[in-house]
């Protein structure tokens, strides 16, 4: 078996000093390559790998991994910073603000990258030694129930694991402190999604009616999302009160209207960022935005870089 520094190397250039990019602790390398640029860090151990990608997609591209994964990793867990595509097999979008999983024992592995995109991810990729450490292998002896865990609950997860990921992006620890922190990041991931899991499947579906109009609002908006759409509309539109509304858009989403429809925006905005030489203050105005200042204030919230970086990075 190949050690995992040979598998990166095979997808990756050079190794570099990290710098002050992420934590000492871990491996960088580079990549400049036909359809990707940019750097990859990792932090392996006996039972986990945390890794973070920071690429420039060049162009369209199909990637398949050809290489048995499974050797190195059970499974994959990724909140994603900024990305476009698509996983092709199972099908799950890669858009910012998401969490996309990989499951390694899985035949087809491939996915398209959208040229013109930026891919920032941080991951935590879980070995077979960890989940029997902490008993769900006895606890899910089928690997597609064990699966499940993470799949199920993407949604209702993003919000702590976004706060995961950036604490694991701005590390700087090294030696003893990075271990004790990265050790307790991959645990606190996995006890995030367990606990989702657990809550998830005991929980109360929503009844087919209300389902279908909650999903009937969310599309309106994410097909209206530069438009001030008032909250009486939507309480028409679902046939709802106001206050069932509300309670039923979060048992559904996990978040609320405005958080919905601001990640829509964010998410719009970005491309518009990477593909385009439409001023800052346009895009604003045409995700929805009259304030330039407020639109850069939650494009950096939910990005975690200003609007005005994400150009520079689009014009190098």
């Amino acid at each position: 078996m190949k050690s995992f520094d040979d598998l990166v190397a095979w997808y990756l250039d050079d190794a570099a000093p990290t710098g002050a990019v992420f934590s000492p602790a871990g491996k960088a390398f580079t990549a400049d390559r036909e359809n990707y640029r940019g750097r990859y860090w990792y932090y392996d151990t006996q039972d986990f790998t945390i890794d973070i990608h920071d690429m420039a997609i060049k162009k369209d591209y199909v990637e398949s991994i050809s290489e048995d994964l499974s050797e190195y990793v059970l499974l994959s867990s990724a909140y994603i910073i900024s990305g476009s595509g698509e996983w092709l097999d199972p099908y799950q979008v890669i858009e910012p603000d998401s969490l996309f999983i990989f499951d390694t024992t899985l035949p087809t592995d491939r996915c398209l990258m959208h040229g013109g995109s930026l891919y920032k991810a941080v991951g935590v990729r879980f070995k077979e030694s960890m989940m029997a450490k902490v008993g769900l292998t006895n606890r899910f002896r089928n690997k597609d129930q064990l699966m499940r865990i993470f799949y199920d609950t993407r949604m209702e997860i993003i919000r702590p694991i976004r706060k995961l990921a950036l604490d694991i992006l701005h590390c700087q620890m090294d030696g003893t402190s990075a271990d004790l922190f990265f050790k307790a990041k991959a645990h606190e991931w996995l006890a995030i999604s367990l606990d989702a899991y657990d809550r998830h499947k005991n929980k109360r579906p929503l009844p087919a009616g209300d389902q279908v109009a909650i999903e009937t609002v969310a599309r309106y908006i994410q097909d209206h999302y530069a438009f001030d759409i008032s909250q009486s509309f939507l309480e028409k539109l679902a046939a709802m009160s106001g206050t069932k509304l509300k309670a039923c858009f979060r048992d559904r989403y996990n978040m609320s209207i405005t958080e919905f429809t601001q990640r829509k925006r964010m998410n719009i905005a970005e491309n518009l960022l990477l593909t385009t030489d439409m001023a800052i203050a346009d895009i604003a105005k045409a995700v929805g935005y009259q304030s330039p200042s407020r639109f850069s204030l939650l494009y950096k919230r939910y990005k975690n870089a200003s609007p005005s970086a994400v150009r520079k990075i689009a014009n190098q």
